[in-house]
């Protein structure tokens, strides 16, 4: 188990799987125009790839990942899309880990000093979800449209544990 001040990030790994169930078992519809409706959401991997994000600025996007994803399925828009049980599950898992970030962020500004945040990359991310948000009311909601965006998430998902692995080392 690995520690970042009093954090552990096993609890990661655990999101993950909680929110690969619920985002593979959400909603398998099928969508005749999905093999043409690719949507490029336009995925920040530049902003995060190499060494440019130190582990204190990693923490920071890491929680807004995490903060966005939280905003995302907390519309009365997703309830429709998702299974219930597992919704509240997931919800119940990004909850627990934006406090648990939270509470190192502190506890890192309390040792040393306040770590500087890339605004860049926080930015990035938000636009990330900005699009992804404005497609699906593009689409009003669909559960086709959530069925695009679930893809999307899975790959978010993948970025997250790169994270939390980069805070690890």
């Amino acid at each position: 188990m690995v520690v970042i001040g009093g954090l552990s990030l096993h609890y990661v790994l655990n999101l993950r799987v909680i929110a690969c169930d619920m985002v593979s078992t959400g909603i398998r519809i099928g969508c005749y125009w999905l093999s043409w409706d690719r949507h490029d959401f336009g995925f920040p991997q530049k902003e995060f790839d190499g060494s440019q994000l130190q582990k204190a600025q990693a923490i920071f996007v890491l929680h807004e990942m995490i903060q966005q994803n939280f905003n995302l399925f907390s519309t009365k828009d997703s309830s429709a899309a998702w299974d219930e049980t597992l919704l509240e599950k997931f919800y119940t898992e990004l909850y627990k880990q934006l406090n648990d970030l939270e509470a190192c962020v502190m506890e890192r500004i309390g040792v040393e000093g306040t770590p500087l945040m890339n605004a860049d990359s926080i930015l990035a991310v938000r636009k990330y979800f900005q699009r992804i948000t404005l497609y699906l009311t593009e689409k009003k909601h669909s559960p086709c449209a959530w069925e695009v965006v679930r893809a999307e998430i899975m790959r978010s998902f993948l970025f997250i544990n790169q994270l939390a692995k980069k805070i690890e080392d």
